[in-house]
């Protein structure tokens, strides 16, 4: 018997196959001998080359019924090569190892297979799964194989597939005298319950979610909101502001307009009352030669007189129109930028 590794709870199983691995089968009459085949192997006429092949093997197993709410399938899949010590063992054999392999061991495996599968009938699966179970069982195998010379690695998978939860064969499989049974359908019942709370927790949490959610996007709405409100106002305080710029650089061109056109029109006055004061001491002064020289030139010089001071009460008169003028454009602006800062009030306490 050869000396293979055998797989631990931390290491892998190395199966240590060989693509290929050949036998040489000697035989001069009843002797035969079985050998390796050499690397630089020269075939003699009474040597037979043989294939150890890699094959493959497929075992449906039979775990234990644990009542109608549960059922279980199980499959055992090797990949198995035999080695030399294993062929010395079964010359007869040599031209169908594989099938030898399948029948001579088929038995042994299933029974202790099935046999592992028993543990399914303590209900630990139900918390742990079953994946420890599948990996013993693989262990298992292998290591018997190993035993008997066949390098091998195996793939168990164990499939549980449950019935909808019938409360009356619940109750049943809980009265039941059968511990598998009972022992399942308390777990069931446990699980259904532990499932139905974790349905209500990840309700629960999704309808928090959806609440936090909607009232994320309603404090977005919002300060979208207060940020538009804020954009407007501001754009209406700079409209307002402007606006105002414009009427008090308006107001101050007209009151310049205003100023200079009183300045010009009293320097006019000033300059025609100049000439009128030059014409009427330029007509006294004539006047006087003439009242030197004629008896009746005082009675005209009184009618000038009069007629100068019609004229300087015209003037004055002019003036005080002006003025009156000038009294009511100031007012006219005065009630213009009233209006116009009233408008600004009513807009901001919108």
């Amino acid at each position: 018997m050869s000396d293979y590794p055998l797989g631990d709870e931390e290491s892998r199983w190395i199966a240590g196959f060989e693509g290929d691995r050949r036998v040489v089968l000697s035989q001069w009459g009843p002797w035969k001998r079985l050998f390796a085949r050499p690397r630089d192997y020269t075939r003699k006429f009474h040597h037979r080359v043989i294939d150890l092949r890699i094959e493959d093997w497929t075992l449906r197993l039979t775990p234990p019924a644990l009542g109608q709410l549960c059922t279980f399938s199980a499959t055992l899949d090797i990949r198995f090569q035999p080695t030399l010590p294993f062929a010395r063992q079964h010359l007869d054999h040599l031209d169908h190892l594989g099938n030898h392999i399948r029948s001579l061991f088929h038995p042994v495996i299933r029974d202790a297979a099935e046999e592992a599968l028993r543990d399914l009938e303590s209900g630990a699966w139900l918390e742990l799964g079953h994946g420890r179970l599948e990996r013993d069982i693989e262990d298992l195998v292998q290591e018997l194989l190993a035993l008997r010379d066949v390098q091998s690695r195996c793939r168990c998978r164990i499939d549980a597939t449950f019935t909808e939860v019938d409360p009356d064969q619940l109750n049943a499989d809980i009265a039941s005298t059968d511990p598998a049974r009972n022992l399942v359908a308390l777990q069931l019942m446990k699980r259904q319950r532990e499932s139905q709370e974790r349905l209500a927790r990840e309700r629960h949490h999704h309808y928090l979610m959806e609440q936090k959610l909607r009232l994320e996007q309603q404090s977005e709405v919002l300060e979208l909101m207060r940020r538009e409100t804020d954009m407007i106002k501001a754009q209406e305080s700079e409209l307002t502001l402007k606006a105002r710029e414009q009427l008090l650089a308006e107001e101050s061109r007209q009151r310049e307009r205003i100023e200079s056109d009183v300045r010009l029109m009293r320097e006019r006055i000033r300059l025609e009352s100049e000439v009128k004061d030059l014409e009427l001491q330029a007509s006294l002064e004539e006047k006087h030669q003439r009242e030197t020289s004629f008896p009746d030139v005082h009675g005209h010089l009184q009618r000038e007189i009069e007629l100068l001071a019609m004229e300087r009460q015209r003037l004055a008169l002019e003036d005080e129109i002006q003025k009156t003028k000038q009294t009511r454009a100031q007012g006219w602006f005065s009630n213009v930028r009233n209006s116009l800062t009233g408008k600004t009030d009513e807009s901001q306490n919108r």
